[in-house]
């Protein structure tokens, strides 16, 4: 499974991931964020399926096993090319002996990854705040109901339906404490694309933003609350960021 064409130069893409990270080591930069960080792509040649691959700037101790391949032998640039692939946009990106694409494809709200990697990380501490934070939805319901049966209409909502972020927050919203954790996905008013730069919709996703951030005022304030209470009571509290 895979696209191989892309609309934008990868090349030029990737000379640019190049020069921006040079050739440093995904591992090397614990030292200097002294937080785990990870990115996260698809593999599309592991059989019929595509399948996670976590790039973390972290070794889980021995014996403990990540249900995610992936690993921390790879260069910034690498990571990053791998995890932005997205198909029709860029190139899938061939290293060592596989293909990867974008991580979103089948994990476009990796926040259970960061769950599953984060008790395997520290297995006796209790979560204090779990964040996820959502890039917007557009709800496809405001055009009404459609009687389309054509190819493209399954293919599309196939997509929608692979790429889906709400089912995960459903699934942790049910597992975790409310005051442990929060999501933020701002409702769009406008269906944007990856590449999306014309201001006048880029003026829009500011207002629709705004406006949730408005209309969730005493929940944020509440997460602050949480989080600035937790970091008093946690002072070392450890971090794992996922993209």
């Amino acid at each position: 499974m895979g696209w191989s064409h892309s609309y934008y130069n990868t090349e030029t893409w990737e000379t640019i991931l190049r020069l921006q990270f040079g050739f440093v080591d995904i591992s090397r930069r614990v030292l200097l964020l002294c937080v785990q960080v990870s990115a996260v792509s698809a593999v599309v040649n592991w059989g019929t399926s595509p399948k996670a691959f976590v790039f973390r700037n972290y070794n889980h101790k021995p014996g403990s096993l990540s249900r995610y391949a992936g690993g921390s032998a790879f260069q910034m640039w690498q990571a990053v090319r791998a995890s932005s692939a997205a198909p029709g946009y860029f190139q899938e990106f061939p290293l060592q002996s596989d293909i990867h694409q974008d991580g979103g494809i089948i994990l476009n709200n990796p926040c259970a990854l960061a769950v599953h990697e984060s008790r395997l990380l520290w297995p006796n501490q209790p979560f204090q705040c779990v964040l996820s934070l959502g890039t917007g939805r557009y709800d496809n319901a405001k055009k009404g109901p459609t009687t389309s049966t054509s190819l493209r209409a399954k293919i599309s909502n196939l997509i929608s339906s692979a790429t889906d972020t709400e089912g995960v927050h459903t699934l942790l919203d049910e597992l975790l404490a409310p005051d442990v954790y929060f999501r933020f996905n701002p409702m769009l008013s406008v269906l944007v694309s990856l590449d999306e730069s014309r201001p006048q919709v880029l003026d829009q996703l500011q207002i629709d933003t705004q406006n949730y951030l408005e209309r969730n005022r005493s929940k944020v304030a509440r997460f602050v609350s949480i989080l600035i209470s937790k970091l008093k009571t946690f002072p070392s509290a450890s971090v794992v960021f996922y993209v």
